[in-house]
């Protein structure tokens, strides 16, 4: 019994199959405690698999207003995107001009001019306050990486080697900014030096000689320019 792979495979019994094998179940129950390993073994998985085939492969549906799988952890209900493509982005509303965070902002500097008094009512909206503040960082957090993976997206044609060499978002944004769109990487080592090592700007000058990018247009550099 033990040697029969059972992983990933899938009984469908009949419903006079089910009611026979619940019968044998039963018998074996009512004989007492003096059934066998084996026995007690095949009754569990006489359970397993009715289980499974009363439940079958659906998912349990969403309760209203749950959010989907791509918009879990995402306080502002955007999706995650995932590897960049050279597609053309359509633009989307900045997180800083979202009216929620506007207004959390003005609650926070409203708290910080007042002071703190005390009393139970202000610890209760500063704690309300710092609730709501890690939910805005969460949401920062998210912007911060769909920003990064849009410019990934319009800098990819000129040298797609480089978001693999620089992961972090904020030196991958400065290094654009700098290397615009000249392609001899060794033209811009001297101001590179000031936000990357060494190591780095070697590893990069070697990519970028050779390259499969191409120089970009002008409204393919306005666009990156835009999102830097």
């Amino acid at each position: 019994l033990l040697g029969v792979p059972l992983q990933g495979k899938k009984i469908t019994l009949s419903e006079g199959d089910r009611e026979s094998r619940r019968a044998d179940r039963q018998r074996r129950t009512t004989v007492g405690s003096g059934g066998s390993m084996a026995d007690c073994l095949l009754d569990d998985l006489d359970d397993l698999s009715d289980v499974a085939e009363e439940d079958g492969d659906e998912s349990p549906p969403l309760e209203d207003g749950a959010p989907s799988g791509a918009d879990r952890g995402d306080p502002y209900g955007h999706a995650d995107e995932g590897k960049p493509s050279s597609a053309g982005l359509k633009p989307r509303p900045r997180l800083l001009d979202d009216p929620g965070l506007r207004a959390h902002l003005s609650s926070i500097r409203a708290a910080c001019d007042n002071g703190k008094s005390g009393s139970k009512e202000d610890d209760d909206h500063q704690h309300t306050l710092i609730l709501s503040t890690n939910k805005h960082l969460l949401a920062i957090s998210h912007e911060i990486h769909r920003t990064h993976l849009d410019l990934c997206r319009l800098y990819n044609p000129k040298f797609p080697e480089l978001e693999d060499l620089i992961t972090d978002p904020y030196q991958y944004r400065a290094a654009i900014g700098i290397l615009q769109n000249e392609m001899d990487v060794t033209k811009k080592n001297e101001e590179l030096n000031a936000i990357l090592s060494s190591n780095q700007i070697i590893t990069i000058s070697v990519a970028g000689s050779t390259t499969s990018g191409r120089p970009l247009t002008d409204e393919e550099m306005r666009q990156v320019n835009e999102t830097c």
